[in-house]
């Protein structure tokens, strides 16, 4: 009787451990299902925020270009009609020259922003050609050297989302690399295969420590992750102390 009793004692036990042990795993499972749900809530918050930004991007870029651009025209060429019928008077002459000289000026600045906004070569060439692009206007202001390296097909990878959120995600580096980094060297490498597009982005800035986590967000790494998860890439990042900054994005296409 005292064995028999001291097996149901152990069976008791065994079904308390079993039953605790599967609860304990349920209320596990059940917290870290919130925390996907919480994740996805978010990823999916923040994917409809950059959707909403390239909307707004868009319609601004519209606005700066049809609104804004040609209004401007119109007072730049009124300027030199003015210019003309005063052009004996040296004084009203001067000061049309310098009101032609500023609208001009903002005429370029308004085209810049628009081209930043939603650049034309982007939509109308591809992903390649809008890198080219941005790689020229950098190495214009002789404050940063980009080196871009292409073993693609030229067609690029022929997907407008994705080549739009690469090219926002270049945007990105590029801009931290100069604000951040003090970056003088830029490196772009883009492959594009049948089925596989691989992007290597490398800098010579002053880098930062991997485990700081505010550095990185303050830097926008959130984001650009967010764009990557949207378009299904797969990324890795290594950074430290006086060592700059290195991306590797790879997408199956």
């Amino acid at each position: 009787m005292m064995i028999i009793g001291i097996l149901i004692m152990l069976a008791f036990a065994l079904a308390f451990i079993i039953f605790a042990n599967y609860s304990q795993k349920k209320i596990l499972k059940e917290q870290m299902d919130k925390q996907k749900l919480a994740y996805d809530h978010q990823e999916n918050l923040l994917y409809s925020t950059i959707l909403t930004q390239e909307a707004e991007r868009k319609r601004i870029a519209k606005d700066l270009h049809d609104e804004i651009g040609s209004k401007l025209n119109i007072i730049l060429l009124n300027t030199f009609r003015l210019k003309e019928e005063v052009k004996e008077i040296e004084s009203v002459a001067d000061i049309t020259t310098e009101i032609a000289t500023i609208i001009n000026r903002t005429i370029d600045s308004t085209r810049r922003i628009s081209h930043e906004l939603l650049p034309p070569t982007l939509e109308e060439f591809g992903l390649i050609e809008a890198i080219r692009e941005l790689q020229h206007n950098y190495n214009q202001t002789e404050t940063v050297e980009i080196d871009f390296k292409l073993a693609a097909d030229e067609n690029g990878v022929r997907d407008q989302l994705v080549e739009l959120n690469f090219y926002r995600v270049l945007q990105e580096l590029v801009n931290n690399s100069i604000r951040h980094g003090a970056a003088s060297e830029i490196e772009i490498q883009l492959w594009n295969e049948k089925s596989k597009c691989s992007i290597h982005y490398k800098d010579n800035g002053k880098g930062f420590e991997m485990d700081d986590l505010k550095h990185k967000k303050g830097l926008g790494m959130k984001n650009i992750e967010s764009r990557l998860h949207m378009i299904g890439a797969t990324f890795e990042y290594e950074s430290s102390i006086n060592n700059g900054f290195e991306m590797k994005m790879e997408l199956d296409i």
